[in-house]
């Protein structure tokens, strides 16, 4: 029997008249034209489905409905949780914990359960109804038209804003404006649609959070509105979110034509982006299921638009398949034509949308070394899908009038050129990437190292250009200076002293004798006197090769009360660290070319056998205007570095602790940059990812399988 708790209502869709049954458990809707719908009420407890048909057939006539067509009307009813069916003498309801769909079956839209806003959406719709008023539409619709001519007019100098906008929506800052646009619109989108759903005397049930793609948002339940009769309203309460986003993105279309570069204007392209983008690619889309294909499914009068044409396709590919002699049961009118074309084009375009969100978290996954653990669990929630797809596709049609033959050569077929070309995508080598840190410095630099300490007399600025051999810096040390000033005394006064023997060795025999012992000593004083020079010699530091200064890594400010004497900080060339002491092996500076950049690549062991010279980079700059720009690689080191920038390891991108080099070693690879617009910053760091040997499906599956358990 049909369950008493359902609440119905006739509503016009189209030219069809449609009633509406409302499941106040599960909060869900079912859609039923005359018949249908009598077919439910007959179904009173008492009748058998004899008695349903004939009394169908008496009030439908000339229509017929067979015992078979209403018992499977009536299993797909019971599926849906509308009827009470006496099994064991105890009527079985929907349970409370079966209303709610499994959010692991849409994982790109998690919603997690919300409240009940009447209170507050009451206030709200009663104080903001005035945006739904036919003024405010007209309004909405010349600042629409404003913002087009706008951009228009101004294309050139957008579609470079946009450019550079979506390459630092990769990292860093733009990410986070990213992510604050997203979530501000959407809630904006969704409280649209419940002020209209409000207004028109609807009901929003819940309101919580959804994590859209891993990005929190709000979500508001107004599937209420399918019970307002009036189609038009159903259909204002659909567009009501994209209007607000259209509008959003119109006045900040104008925001950034009347301001200067700078944050406010990048978060006004990220507005523009975000609202045209999500609205046209989805929201308005009607091949997904979102507002446009409300929309859709209400002007064409079809409720169950989706349902319908993927039912058709299926019978049609099993007919086909099974070599039903019933084929022509499913009917080719145009109407069943046209959903089939339907359900084709909104198939083959949420393919083509989830494949390209998965390419974007395998891209962000390989950012973080786990595009490979990314890719694998991709294709396995690929694979199930699939799976599940042939299974129903592969299921023998249900016997009809007595038919239980079916004939097996079309499946095996089928499955056999299925697996074949399952087998061939895995086979096909397919465009790969490698990631790793990197950081930016002077093309062909050259570092210049403090190889004797001492403290700091006198130096160029950063930012010289010098030559090779020119002076960089100069330091002092007394105790170099006082070993050298002591061996010079003692060469000069072994000197003295040989001479003086060489006067008296013709009248003093013993003066001859101690000639050669004084000799001896004046060679290693002399020796020794050389080593004091080199490493006096060593205080002047000078640049190895023409170019620019660049400055070194900076050293942080020491807090008062710790400070040390001598203390250098800052960069080293700095005027305030004149009179600081530079330990040796202090690295003072950078000269290298003035205009052209390389980056530094730190690639672990398991990867760098996958680089070769002459391979393209593109290179993510954290924080920087530029976003990304490219080059290829120039120099590959044959043996691992422990010279990792002390930036790295500030910002936490590489560890350099001694036990990690040994068990997770680090080589430079060197990328020559393509020129920019102006000269990267020195020392600016980010990610590249290098465009390394194609490599097919099955290959990628083995390297992960066998990294994962070396």
């Amino acid at each position: 029997m049909l369950r008493p708790d359902l609440i119905q209502k006739m509503v016009w869709m189209g030219s069809e008249r449609v009633w509406v049954f409302k499941d106040p458990l599960s909060r869900a809707f079912s859609y039923f034209n005359d018949q249908e719908r009598e077919i439910l009420v007959l179904a009173d407890g008492k009748r058998t489905v004899a008695q349903i048909a004939l009394e169908c057939n008496r009030r439908f006539a000339p229509q017929f409905l067979s015992v078979d067509s209403i018992i499977r009307f009536l299993a797909d009813a019971r599926r849906k949780g509308l009827l009470l069916v006496d099994g064991c003498g105890v009527p079985n309801a929907m349970n409370r914990s079966d209303t709610h769909r499994p959010w692991w079956k849409n994982p790109l839209a998690i919603r997690v359960p919300g409240v009940n806003p009447d209170r507050v959406l009451n206030s709200i719709s009663h104080h903001l109804g005035f945006i739904l008023s036919p003024i405010a539409f007209l309004l909405a619709v010349f600042l629409m038209l404003v913002a087009l001519v706008v951009v228009v007019v101004n294309f050139g100098n957008l579609s470079i804003h946009l450019a550079g906008a979506a390459a630092g929506m990769q990292a860093g800052t733009g990410l986070l404006i990213l992510v604050g646009v997203l979530s501000i619109t959407k809630v904006m989108h969704e409280l649209a649609h419940a002020i209209a759903c409000i207004r028109f005397g609807g009901e929003c049930r819940e309101i919580g959070l959804m994590f859209l793609v891993g990005v929190p948002c709000l979500y508001c339940d107004v599937s209420d509105a399918w019970m307002l009769p009036r189609r038009w309203q159903r259909i204002l309460i659909s567009a009501a979110g994209m209007l607000a986003e259209l509008t959003l993105a119109s006045v900040a279309t104008l925001i950034w034509a009347f301001t200067l570069d700078g944050p406010i204007r990048d978060i006004c392209v990220t507005v523009m982006l975000v609202c045209s983008v999500t609205t046209i690619l989805f929201n308005g889309n009607p091949l997904l299921r979102y507002d446009g294909y409300y929309m859709l499914s209400d002007l064409t009068g079809i409720p169950n638009l989706s349902a319908e044409a993927k039912g058709i396709l299926r019978e049609w590919f099993q007919c086909f398949l099974w070599s039903k002699p019933t084929i022509m049961d499913s009917g080719f009118s145009i109407r069943n034509v046209l959903l089939a074309g339907y359900g084709i084009l909104s198939g083959t375009y949420r393919i083509v949308i989830f494949a390209l969100i998965m390419l974007i978290f395998y891209q962000y996954a390989e950012l973080h070394e786990m595009g490979d653990l990314v890719g694998v669990l991709v294709l396995l929630a690929m694979g199930c899908f699939f799976l599940s797809v042939v299974r129903t596709v592969m299921m023998p049609p249900k016997s009809h009038a007595g038919y239980r033959h079916y004939s097996i050569r079309r499946p095996v077929i089928f499955m056999s050129l299925l697996t074949a070309g399952v087998i061939l995508v895995g086979l096909v080598p397919l465009p790969r990437t490698t990631t790793a840190h990197m950081m930016i410095q002077p093309a062909d630099a050259k570092t210049v190292f403090v190889t004797n300490g001492g403290r700091l007399v006198k130096s160029v600025d950063n930012g010289s250009v010098v030559e090779a051999g020119q002076m960089i810096a100069t330091l002092v040390n007394e105790s170099v200076e006082l070993e050298l000033a002591q061996a010079r005394g003692h060469v000069d006064l072994l000197e003295v002293q040989l001479s003086g023997l060489k006067r008296r060795r013709l009248a003093n025999r013993e003066a001859g004798l101690q000639i050669p012992v004084i000799e001896r000593s004046l060679k290693e004083a002399r020796k020794e006197k050389q080593l004091r020079e080199l490493l006096a010699g060593q205080l002047v530091l000078n640049a190895p090769r023409d170019g620019k200064v660049f400055a070194a890594d900076k050293r942080m400010k020491p807090v008062e009360d710790e400070r040390e004497p001598e203390y250098w900080f800052g960069t080293p060339l700095d005027d305030g660290n004149v009179g600081a002491w530079f330990e040796e092996g202090t690295a003072v500076c950078l000269v290298g070319d003035p205009i052209g950049r390389e980056a530094v690549l730190f690639v672990p062991q398991q990867d760098v056998e996958l680089i070769r010279q002459g391979q393209r980079v593109h290179l993510l700059l954290d924080d920087h205007a530029e976003g990304e720009v490219r080059g290829r690689v120039s120099e590959i080191s044959v043996s691992p570095t422990k010279d990792i920038p002390p930036a790295l390891q500030r910002n936490g991108m590489l560890e350099a602790s001694g036990a990690m080099f040994d068990t997770k070693p680090f080589y430079e690879v060197r990328v020559l940059v393509e020129p920019t617009a102006s000269p990267l910053p020195v020392r600016l760091t980010g990610k590249a990812r290098v465009s390394v040997e194609n490599a097919s499906i099955f290959h990628r599956i083995a390297r992960f399988v066998l990294d994962a358990f070396a």
